[in-house]
């Protein structure tokens, strides 16, 4: 009976794991194609600016995309503005 019990209790366990586990990976999917998108619909930075970015993003999916909302959205890799 504590066998059986015991084995249920693993069983729940290793499915709430699993759900918390895909939660997170959807998270950082959603993390990636914002950052993505981000980079994409981004008028000030230049081609060369995007391109390096999105290298950026697909080289470290989760860093980059962090560091392109902390830091990326004030780049110095901008277009000269026509006054």
């Amino acid at each position: 009976m504590i066998m059986v019990l015991a084995q249920d209790n693993a069983d729940s366990t290793s499915v709430t794991i699993a759900v918390f586990l895909l939660f997170l990976a959807l998270l950082h999917v959603a993390l990636w194609v914002a950052a993505f998108i981000s980079v994409m619909r981004q008028d000030r930075l230049t081609g060369g600016g995007k391109f390096l970015w999105i290298v950026v993003i697909f080289g470290f999916p989760f860093l980059g995309s962090l560091g392109w909302f902390i830091f990326g959205r004030n780049a110095q890799l901008v277009k000269a503005t026509s006054a």
